[in-house]
């Protein structure tokens, strides 16, 4: 009988990455402590639209295992630009400041209004608590279309309008296509924006 080469093909193989797990002895990102590390808490604003009357972020400063705490305006000279689009899909698309903390006014519910650094992160945590911040509710809009009707509350007032661009997509003769279609099914989508990060980076 001729020998028969050994293969994994259906055949229930022992796993060799689970004893470290299931001993406790696994490493993730959070359990990781190197000398010198701090953790940081980011202060973000409940409101969807307001501009910041004050900010003051000195008795978090004071806290027991606080590093530091900044607002926008402490780190201002630290950001030549604000956070890049990725994909600006239009050549005329409307691209407003976007700084990765607040500087004046915020934008949107949890918009990050200042930082917090400390030796942990229950500290930093709770040194967000200490944080002076008050706003100045501005009008809001939470609906797509509304905020393109005339008059809707400009999100960034600077640009003049809520429409950050138009993108055509259309190949052929659309019309001519729909026309000469034997059945033509209307729907409408709304599909939440989405971005998928992974948890363990």
């Amino acid at each position: 009988m001729a020998d028969v080469a050994q293969t994994h093909v259906g055949t229930s193989l022992p796993r060799k990455e689970d004893p470290v797990f299931l001993e406790g002895r696994g490493e993730w990102t959070d359990n990781i402590r190197l000398p010198g590390t701090v953790h940081m808490a980011v202060l973000r604003s409940p409101f969807a639209h307001a501009r910041i009357t004050n900010l003051d972020v000195s008795p978090a400063r004071e806290m027991p295992g606080v590093v530091a705490a900044f607002t926008g305006r402490d780190l201002a000279d630290e950001w030549v630009v604000g956070i890049p689009c990725g994909w600006p899909v239009t050549e005329d698309i409307r691209i407003p400041d976007h700084w990765p903390l607040a500087r004046g006014e915020v934008n949107y519910v949890g918009d990050a209004v200042a930082v917090v650094l400390a030796t942990d992160r229950y500290r930093a945590r709770d040194a967000l608590e200490a944080i002076q911040v008050d706003y100045e509710p501005l009008d809001a809009v939470v609906d797509v279309e509304a905020a393109l009707e005339e008059g809707s509350p400009l999100v960034h007032e600077e640009l003049g309008t809520n429409e950050c661009y138009t993108w055509p997509l259309e190949v052929g003769d659309v019309e001519e296509a729909f026309e000469r279609a034997d059945v033509v099914v209307k729907e409408r989508y709304i599909q939440q924006r989405l971005i998928p990060n992974a948890i363990e980076p």
